[in-house]
Parts: C-alpha cells; sequence; structure tokens
C-alpha cells in the first residue's frame, strides 16, 4: 500500500480530519469518565455548514473546540473508562514500544483498546483506581492500518502516534476546548526527533503534516509551515546528536517495523503500564542544541550528557540505568550535564535554558532537576522544577558543593577518561535529589477545586465526629490538584488580600498571586519566580488559566483564601 492508495481508506480519513486539527486536544480528567455518545464529526459540520456556511478551518476549529480528547480524526470524544481494557497491550502496545524504545524515556501512559475511539486518541480518564491515568486509546483495525503503512515505508500513522506520546511524556495539560499551539509545537518537534531516529529521513518525518494540514493558524494549532519546521527541529536535532548527515535525505538505519497488530481473545486482567529497559548511555561526545530562550522545547532523551566525554562509560551506563528507575518508580527526572560551553549564560542561567528547552519533568507538576558543571570556568549550576523545588530548595548550596567536588577532587584528577570512582563524585548531586524525592506524590489526585473542597469537608465532618487527624493519611494534605480561575493580581500582597498573605511562604518561594475561582473562592497562588520562564507562554492579569498546584492551606469558611503552592499554568479554554 503506498501513500496514495490510503486515501480510499479509513486510515486516510482519520489522517485528513485528525491532521488538520493535530492534535486538538481536550480532556478533563473527571468530565471523560462520561458519556460517549457523541455525534460524529460528519454530522456535526454538516449540522454548522446548515445554518452558516464554513470554511475549512473553520471547521476544524470548531471540532477542535468541542473535543475532551486528543482524537486523530477531530471527532468530538468522550471517552468512558469503563469501556477501556486496561492491560490490553498486545496489539497499540507493541506499536508504542516500538516508539519508546527510541526515546530513551519510561512510559507513563497506559495503551488500552476502547470499541467507541476510532482510531487512537490521547487522553486523560478516570482510570479503575480512581485516579487520573494518561492514557492513548485505540481502535485495534486503525492499529492493523499502522502496521500495514509502516511495514510499506509510509511514516504518516508512525509520526502522529509520535505526536500523542510526545504529549504525554512531557506532561502537558489535556483539558476541554482543545490544545494550545506552543505545546503542539512541542510534539511535533519531539515526532521528528524520534522517527529520525527509528531511521525516516526528513521528507518522510512530514510526511503527514505536509499533505494535510492547512497553511492558517487555527485557535488550537498552528499552521503547517510552523508545524513542518518544529518537525524539521526535532528530527536535526537528532540526527546532530547522531553525527549523522542532517541535510534531510540520510537517517539512520530504520528499525524493524512493528509486529504485526491483533486485539487478543480474552481481556488481560488490569496491569501497570509496561516496564521498559532504558538504552545504554552511549560512548561518544554528546552534543546539546544551543541554549535559546525562543526555542520550541522538545523532550530529551538521556539521563547523562556529557559534552566533553570524560565520564567512565561502564559508571555513566549504570547511572543512566538507576535515573531511568528513578523516573519510572518515582516520576522525578533528573538531568546531569557536563557543559562545554554556556553560550554567555551563568550556569545556573544555562541550568533552567536546559530544563525548559529539553523539558526535564513533567510540565504539568514540575518534577525536574538540571544539574550543570562547566569545567572551563569551574562554574556549576542547579535548576529545579516548581515541584521539585519545593523539597530540595535548601539543598541547593549542598548540591553545588557536590558538583564542585567533581571539578575539585575528581576532574581535576582524572587522567583523559575519569574512572568510575571519579565519575561517581559527578553523579552525587543528582543521588542525593533521587533520595529526597522518592517519596512525594506526583499524581494529579483532584481536577477541579470543587472536587478538593468536597472531599476536604468529608474529612473534616470525620473529624467533628472524633476521628484522629494524621497529616500522612489525610487525602487532601499537599495533594495537587487543578484549578480553574481568573488571575486578577500578580501580586496579592500589594491587594485586598495583604493581611493573609504567608510572609514565610514569600521568602521560601516567592509572591502569591490572587486568583478568583470559578465558583467565587479567594485563592493565594505562591509563585517559584522561575515557574514562568519554564511555560510555553506568559501569566496576564484579567486571562483565566488551568493552575495545577499543590495544596497549602484550605479552610471551610467561604471568606478565607485558599492557599496552593503553583506547579504549572495553561490558559483556561
Amino acid at each position: 500500500m503506498n501513500f496514495h492508495s490510503l486515501r480510499h481508506t479509513t486510515l486516510f480519513t482519520a489522517l485528513l480530519i485528525g491532521l488538520s486539527g493535530l492534535s486538538a486536544c481536550g480532556g478533563d480528567s473527571a468530565n471523560d469518565a462520561g458519556d460517549s455518545s457523541s455525534k460524529p464529526a460528519t454530522e456535526m459540520l454538516a449540522a454548522n455548514i446548515d445554518e452558516v456556511p464554513m470554511t475549512k478551518e473553520q471547521m476544524v476549529d470548531e471540532i477542535a473546540r468541542t473535543l475532551q480528547a486528543c482524537s486523530y480524526d477531530g471527532s468530538p470524544l468522550k471517552v468512558d473508562a469503563s469501556n477501556m481494557v486496561f492491560g490490553v497491550n498486545a496489539g497499540a502496545g507493541e506499536v508504542v514500544s516500538a516508539i519508546m524504545k527510541f526515546t530513551g524515556l519510561p512510559q507513563n501512559f497506559d495503551v488500552v483498546e476502547h470499541p467507541k475511539v476510532p482510531n487512537a486518541a490521547a487522553v486523560i480518564v478516570m482510570g479503575p483506581d480512581k485516579l487520573p491515568r494518561r492514557v492513548i486509546a485505540y481502535n485495534a483495525s486503525f492499529m492493523d492500518d499502522v502496521r500495514t503503512a509502516t511495514a510499506n515505508n509510509n511514516w504518516a500513522p508512525i509520526s502522529i502516534m509520535a505526536h500523542e506520546i510526545g504529549h504525554h511524556l512531557s506532561g502537558h495539560t489535556i483539558q476541554p476546548g482543545g490544545s494550545q499551539p506552543p505545546t503542539e509545537l512541542e510534539a511535533d518537534k519531539f515526532s521528528g526527533y524520534v522517527l529520525y531516529k527509528m531511521g525516516a529521513v526528513l521528507a518522510d518525518a512530514q510526511k503527514a503534516m505536509n499533505t494535510l494540514v492547512p497553511e492558517t493558524d487555527g485557535a488550537t494549532h498552528p499552521g503547517r509551515g510552523k508545524r513542518i519546521r518544529a518537525i524539521e527541529d526535532g528530527w536535526k536535532q537528532a540526527c546532530t546528536q547522531q553525527a549523522g548527515n542532517c541535510d534531510g535525505s540520510v537517517a539512520i538505519a530504520a528499525a524493524a517495523p512493528p509486529p504485526a497488530v491483533t486485539a487478543p481473545s480474552t481481556p488481560a486482567e488490569p496491569t501497570a503500564a509496561p516496564t521498559a529497559t532504558a538504552p545504554p548511555a552511549s560512548t561518544k561526545v554528546d552534543v546539546l542544541p544551543e541554549a535559546d530562550d525562543s526555542a520550541i522545547a522538545s523532550k530529551f532523551g538521556k539521563f547523562v550528557i556529557d559534552e566533553l566525554g570524560v565520564l567512565d562509560p561502564g559508571a555513566r551506563a549504570e547511572f543512566e540505568q538507576r535515573m531511568y528507575k528513578h523516573a519510572e518508580q518515582h516520576g522525578v527526572e533528573i538531568v546531569s550535564i557536563i557543559a562545554r560551553d554556556l553560550g554567555g549564560r551563568s550556569a545556573d542561567e544555562y541550568a533552567y535554558a536546559m530544563m525548559r528547552q529539553l523539558r526535564v519533568g513533567k510540565l504539568d507538576v514540575g518534577n525536574g532537576a538540571v544539574l550543570v558543571v562547566h569545567p572551563s570556568t569551574g562554574e556549576t549550576g542547579v535548576a529545579l522544577g516548581a515541584g521539585v523545588m519545593l523539597e530540595m530548595r535548601n539543598y541547593i548550596d549542598l548540591e553545588k558543593s557536590r558538583l564542585k567536588g567533581f571539578l575539585d577532587i575528581g576532574l581535576s584528577q582524572c587522567k583523559g577518561v575519569c574512572n568510575a570512582d571519579q565519575s561517581e563524585i559527578f553523579f552525587s548531586a543528582a543521588e542525593h535529589i533521587a533520595d529526597d524525592t522518592d517519596h512525594w506524590d506526583w499524581q494529579v489526585r483532584f481536577t477541579s477545586l470543587s472536587e478538593l473542597m468536597t472531599r476536604y469537608e468529608a474529612e473534616l465532618v470525620k473529624r467533628d465526629n472524633g476521628a484522629d487527624y494524621d497529616p500522612e493519611t489525610d487525602p487532601t494534605w499537599r495533594k495537587i490538584t487543578r484549578l480553574e480561575g481568573k488571575l486578577l493580581s500578580r501580586d496579592a500582597g500589594a491587594g485586598a488580600l495583604a493581611k493573609r498573605v504567608n510572609s514565610v511562604k514569600v521568602e521560601t518561594i516567592g509572591a502569591p498571586l490572587h486568583v478568583r475561582s470559578s465558583d467565587g473562592r479567594d485563592l493565594l497562588v505562591y509563585v517559584d519566580p522561575h515557574v514562568e520562564t519554564l511555560m510555553p507562554s506568559k501569566l496576564e492579569e484579567g486571562r483565566s488559566y488551568v493552575f495545577t498546584a499543590r495544596e497549602a492551606s484550605l479552610s471551610r469558611n467561604p471568606k478565607d483564601p485558599l492557599s496552593f503552592d503553583l506547579l504549572s499554568f495553561d490558559a483556561a479554554p
């Protein structure tokens, strides 16, 4: 089957609509567990056309505004989690695994079969454990098309799947009303990065986007030109790391196509997401992209980056495995860098630039760390995601001293390549962060303020009836929640809530935002100064956002402001 023959298949129909709005992601974790009987996209379009003639771009935007999941064909989709067969990975799971082995990262999503998904969708749903779960839901017949197309060197479906995987690995918030253009470009760049590693030439990596996506920007997705350039950026970044021929005509040797996709005859018992094995660390000198505040972020693929090639290969490979396992088991991603050139920045500034540019940690919960040494100047730098910073703020100087120890008593004694003991000194700072973050909960436990407050009130009733209080078992204490509200002021300390601001939190975290929730509650949202620099957009007073934050202080009195520590934000739909 060649690309043009796909025009007569359901796959081409899926690509035609889905890539026009790719990825018009929506999906509120609470709402996704609801009705799955939405009208087909064709019926909705027909109804709209009967009322007011629409352009193709307007049709795509109309579909995107109704989405409850990141669906390939653009159809408005509310995924009923009760119909999902968790643990069924024999079909699409093998295709996903074929992509995942080139990412260097653990899988943070389930792959499930769902009869109502027309092809495949990236979505967040309530799982059997009543917690939000990241999912790629698929239709088995669609995966047959993926297998057939891949076997005939058609990369379009693989690029789409890689795009959706990029959303999940990066921790993009999936919410009602469509995705945001900056995170769409991140997923596009990730797709190009992975497809180079899988053996696609640049034209193959861009084929679907170049053929099917309109040039005009949409409300939820950039136009073709921007997305083509994002894929090219990712493809060339991977090529540069491999020291390949990066003119677009050559890629590394292609991997074998994914195995045949067949649905299992009987459902499997629910299981956790499949455990992969981290690839061994390369012994070659690594190449980082130039630090650029305007560059599109793209998910990293290594936990150790050695631009000088001085680390012991065996010690590095073992440490890569330890950091991979920590990310897999506890969610925290820690990247250690030996940098050749800081690009005129301080080591701290460079660490934060790389944290954003390599998207270290999940964007929504800020569970990443970047450690930098720059041997030529003797500088050390530490960047911590907002979530990790809440735990490690008092230890930054300690981590820098550990890194300095590598420069002073490790690297200075190395003869060419450091031995294992000397290399271990470099890894000690990351090890300490790993040890101090392995107890944190990085799951978004509540999908709205009302859901959080309902659970909080239920716990207060128990205490009113004589139950003992234990913060370790409190289901709301320091848990992560999503909140929707309007940003009234970037500095709550200068407004009506000034007397309610916690000066200790201002000193240790940062000044709070004054946010008014959709149900009228006043919120104090404390913000680390680096949070905004790590995000794909900026905070503006008067606009509404979906905030992801850790609980800090609640009250049943509606006149009392509630306090939270900000992890991330996204424009509200």
